[in-house]
């Protein structure tokens, strides 16, 4: 009867360790952020709306997800994004400098995106559901802290989009959004931001 009952519970805890970890390291996940990932920054003046741009990230990253004791707790996150300030494609050659006047690039050349975890582990998010994260926000040399909305998007067996949205303001870094023409133009405080993150998990 020990016996019997020693390897049902045995069995039991094979098949709990084979659905949670999956085969795979069981402390930790790692995704490869691809170069196709992109930034998007939405603003609006008294007269119109623009869109500013950083098509592509331009170069390889990684996220490491550290996997939590329970399946649906936070995942602490390791994965540090920097943006150059003058990728940024405003789409207009004049407002492309004054966006990165106004952010200071010359002292101040990179944007920082440090994530430091997501509601959920990645491998655990079903297709097309959401997810929260936490990130550190570097701009003109002030830190701010955010939540951050994503979008999770499968795309294939190993590769995965994620799109976060979070509104900011300049004056949270500091910063006083451009005018022109004397001040007839003004540029609103809020800016929508949205980070596309392409990502390819990494077998280890």
């Amino acid at each position: 009867m020990f016996h019997l009952i020693f390897n049902v519970l045995f069995f039991i805890s094979l098949t709990f360790r084979s659905f949670y970890y999956d085969g795979e390291d069981p402390k930790h996940e790692i995704w490869l952020v691809k170069s196709n990932s992109s930034l998007k920054v939405d603003g609006k003046t008294n007269i119109n709306s623009f869109n500013c741009v950083v098509p592509s990230y331009g170069k390889m990253d990684t996220l490491i997800c550290y996997r939590p004791s329970s399946i649906n707790e936070p995942c602490r996150v390791e994965s540090k994004l920097i943006i150059e300030i003058e990728n940024f494609d405003c789409h207009h050659k004049i407002m492309t400098k004054d966006l990165q006047k106004t952010l200071k690039a010359h002292t101040y050349p990179s944007m920082i995106i440090d994530i430091k975890s997501f509601s959920r582990i990645l491998s655990s998010v079903t297709h097309s559901s959401s997810i929260t994260g936490k990130a550190d926000i570097t701009l003109a040399g002030v830190v701010k802290n955010y939540t951050i909305n994503f979008s999770y998007r499968q795309i294939g067996s190993d590769n995965v989009e994620l799109i976060g949205t979070r509104a900011i303001l300049f004056s949270d870094f500091g910063l006083k959004p451009p005018s022109k023409l004397g001040g007839t133009i003004k540029v609103k405080d809020q800016l929508d931001v949205e980070f596309k993150l392409q990502l390819k998990k990494v077998k280890h």
